[in-house]
C-alpha cells in the first residue's frame, strides 16, 4: 500500500499526535517514516511590514534538525523495527510537504489539524491547503485529542 509515509511536524501537540499516528501506520505496513519540518523563508513580510531582525536561516535549520533527530530517536525507541528519517525544508509548509513527499516517493502525508504553529499563523491552515493541493499523494489529517 504505502512504502513511505511522510509526516509534517511543527512542534505543536497536533503534530506530535500526527507523528505517533504516522509511526503506528508505518510500523504496521512495514513502511519507512519520514518526519519533515518546513520552515518559512528567512524574510517574512506582514502586509507592508518587514520584520527587521530575522534569525539567520542556517541557525534555524540547524536547531530544527537537532530537534527532529531527537524526536526520531524517541520514535525509534517506541517502534524498534521502524526506519525513520528526518528532513528540514524552507518555504510554504503545504507546498514543502507535498514536494518532500513526492521527491521521497512517499504516498501518504500525515498532518495534525489546528497545529497553531508559527507557519499556520502566518500562512493559514496547512492541513486544508494539503487536502486541496494534493495530487498523486494521499493526505491523512489527524484530529486533535479530545478531553
Amino acid at each position: 500500500m504505502y512504502n513511505c509515509i511522510l509526516v509534517g511536524f511543527d512542534g505543536s501537540e497536533a503534530s506530535k499526535r500526527a507523528v505517533e499516528r504516522a509511526a503506528e501506520i508505518a510500523e504496521k505496513l512495514g513502511a519507512k517514516l519520514k518526519i519533515v519540518t518546513v520552515v518559512p523563508p528567512p524574510t517574512v513580510f506582514l502586509g507592508e511590514l518587514l520584520l527587521p531582525e530575522v534569525i539567520p536561516s542556517e541557525d534555524v535549520v540547524k536547531a530544527v534538525r537537532e530537534g527532529l533527530e531527537k524526536l526520531a530517536q524517541e520514535i525509534r525507541g517506541k517502534h524498534a523495527s521502524l526506519a525513520v528519517e528526518t528532513d528540514v525544508v524552507e518555504g510554504d509548509p503545504a507546498e514543502g510537504l507535498l514536494e518532500a513527499a513526492k521527491s521521497s516517493g512517499c504516498g501518504l502525508i500525515v498532518v495534525g489539524r489546528r497545529g497553531r504553529g508559527l507557519a499556520e499563523k502566518l500562512l493559514g491552515s496547512v492541513s486544508a491547503k494539503l487536502v486541496q493541493k494534493a495530487s498523486g499523494v494521499d493526505v491523512l489529517v489527524v484530529e486533535p485529542q479530545r478531553g
